[in-house]
Formats: structure tokens, sequence, C-alpha cells
């Protein structure tokens, strides 16, 4: 769990990490562990920064559920724990928020109301199709890049 060979985690710290999965496993089929979902919204991001897929646009908020997952387990775990993943967690933040755009349509934006700030941003990058409907709330539209 911590990428630092000097750091102990204490029992609490572990306790507070399962506590999370074992909540959240009923609203997400994902299963995931802390670092799973670190994982998956790693590469969530990666693809996102790459160009998103236009076959895929509409599932694209399916996507960020990884990010959704964190969100309702960080303040499960202690604050060690989230000391400790803190600048990974932002890291990747930082990372998404450069490649995404904000909505303009606010109203019809998922996160909006709940506080979920990246359901509110679409990628700046897409590949596919240049003909492929994209959401409306997708404004302007991303730029398209060449398929590898």
């Amino acid at each position: 769990m911590d990428d630092r060979e000097d750091v102990a985690l204490t029992a609490e710290d572990y306790e507070s990490v399962l506590v999370a999965v074992r909540m959240l496993s009923s609203r997400y089929r994902s299963g995931w562990t802390l670092n799973e979902a670190l994982d998956q919204w790693r590469l969530v991001v990666e693809d996102i920064e790459e160009g998103v897929d236009t076959q895929w646009a509409w599932e694209y908020h399916n996507e960020l559920f990884c990010r959704d997952w964190l969100y309702e387990a960080w303040p499960l775990l202690t604050a060690r724990v989230r000391a400790l993943r803190q600048s990974l967690l932002d890291g990747l933040d930082e990372r998404f928020a450069a490649a995404t755009a904000p909505m303009r349509k606010q109203e019809t934006a998922l996160g909006h109301c709940r506080g979920k700030w990246w359901h509110d941003r679409y990628p700046r990058l897409v590949s596919g199709e240049p003909g492929d409907e994209l959401p409306e709330t997708w404004s302007p539209a991303p730029e398209y890049v060449e398929d590898d």
C-alpha cells in the first residue's frame, strides 16, 4: 500500500481500508481495494490523455466510477493512509483536469450537484470517426487525434 519503505501502517490504517472496501462493495461492482481503485484511476487518466475513442463517448462517465469510489472511500480512511496517498491522487486529478475541459452546460452535467467535479468535464482529445455523434455537453467539440 505504501510507496515509502520507511512508513509502517498500523492495524487501524489497514482496518480503515478494509472498512472502505466493505462499505463500497455494495455500491460498486468492482470489489476494488484502495490500490486497485487508484490504479484504475491512473489507467482512465492515461486513456483520456491519449484520446477517448468516439465509440465509447456515451460510456465515458461510467469510466469515472473509480474516481467516485475514491471520493467515497477517502473520508473512511485514516489520516495517515490519506496522507500517504494524497499526492498520488492529487497528481492524477491534475492530469485529468489538464486532459479535459469543463462542460458548458452545467445543468446537464452528472456531477454538478454531487460535488464530483470530474463528471463536469469532458475529454479534450478523441479518436475515431469525426462524424460520430458526441454528447451535447462536450462543447466545444474535442480535437480529433489519429488512432495508433
